[in-house]
Order: structure tokens, then sequence, then C-alpha cells
């Protein structure tokens, strides 16, 4: 995906401040689970070091291809670089999924957000087929599928943290929940890109809140210890 000319470079840039953000989530993870060796924090701090990994990989990726000056080699990087970062989201929102559902303690509250997770599924799997899109200009092939699949899992996520956060009223499940929300929601605007350039734009203005809103969780029970 490429959105507008001038926004070439920032894109990566927040990128970059999100993998800084991610690493942090994957190493106050870590620590934990080597305290505790509770499973649940492993499967968190895996998922962040995917995560972490997958948003250098995207944002090294970019920078490359502005260096490059060459259209080929910029839609080749491009699309190496997002497509690995594609598939380190899928294993990292997969896994994050299981880590909810594994440390869920009330069978009924699983069982209500596992419900509602095949609503989500039909509605992506009754969208509109979306035909191959030029974008902007680049002559970049938009194919809307894999945005799909991510604003599945992290709808799903959103839907487990939500119900976390109704259970606990805490703050800090707030901000969670709200982070992998504003997450969904980015996704959501990356798929809309075709229709306004300015959705790229404020989808990754909304990703990087979602991690900032992430960041300033941990912030708050690092500080508080």
């Amino acid at each position: 995906m490429v959105g507008p000319l001038w926004f070439v470079g920032f894109d990566s840039l927040m990128e970059l401040v999100a993998f800084a953000i991610a690493l942090a989530i994957a190493y106050q993870a870590f620590k934990g689970y080597t305290m505790t060796r509770q499973r649940t924090l492993f499967y968190v701090q895996f998922s962040f070091a995917l995560l972490s990994a997958g948003l250098l990989i995207d944002s090294l990726a970019g920078f490359l291809g502005i260096l490059a000056r060459a259209l080929r080699a910029t839609m080749a990087l491009t699309r190496v670089g997002y497509t690995l970062y594609f598939f380190a989201q899928l294993l990292a929102y997969g896994v994050l999924i299981y880590a909810y559902v594994y440390q869920a303690k009330s069978v009924s509250t699983t069982s209500a957000s596992l419900a509602l997770i095949p609503v989500f599924g039909l509605a992506a799997l009754q969208e509109p087929s979306v035909p191959e899109m030029k974008l902007l200009g680049l002559l970049v092939e938009y194919h809307p599928g894999s945005e799909i699949i991510l604003l599945f899992l992290l709808a799903c996520i959103a839907i487990l943290t939500g119900l976390n956060y109704s259970a606990t009223k805490d703050r800090n499940a707030f901000l969670v929940f709200l982070g992998f929300l504003l997450l969904a929601f980015s996704h959501l605007l990356f798929i809309l890109t075709p229709l306004n350039a300015l959705m790229f734009v404020i989808g990754h203005l909304l990703q990087l809140l979602g991690f900032i809103s992430l960041l300033t969780m941990l912030l708050r029970v690092t500080t508080a210890k």
C-alpha cells in the first residue's frame, strides 16, 4: 500500500516509533515472564517481539525504497517489507487471541467473547469483492484481503480486552482496550484507502496512537512498581 506522495517516509518514521514501543512492551513482558513463569506473559512477549520485528522490517524497507530512487526497486522493497510485516502481525495477533482466551478465568466470559468472534468473521466474508486497484499514481496494486484478515483479528482482541475492562474497570485495562481498538480502526482505514488517500495517513496516525496507548499502560505499570 502506498499513500499520498507527500506522506512517503513519514509512514516509515511512524512505524519506527511503533517498533520501539512494541520492543519495550516485549522486553517488559519478558522480564515479567522470567520472574513469574506465567505462560500468558510468554505469549505477550513473543507476540510483541514479532510485531516489533515486522514493524522494523517494513520501516527499513520503506526507507530503503526512498533511497533506491527507482520505481521498480521501491515497489519491490515495499512489497517485501509489507509481506513480512503482514505475516508477523498475523502470527502475533493470533498468539494474543490465544493468550487472552487461555487466561480467561470465567467460562461464561470466554464463551461470550468467542460467540462474538464469528460475527466479525462473517462480516469479513460477506464483504463485496474488491477489484485490484492502482493506487495514487505509484501504480502499486492494492489487495485489501490481508488488511481484512488483520482487522478481523484485531476486532477479536478488542472484544476480549473490552470484556476484560468491563469486568475489572481498571484504567490500565482500558488503555489496553483503547490501544487495540485504535489498531483495529487503523486497519479499517487502510482498507478504505482507495476511496480517499487521507485514509492511509489517518490510519497510520491511529496505529501510532494505539501503540502509544499501550506504552502509556506500560509506563503506568512500571511506575507503580
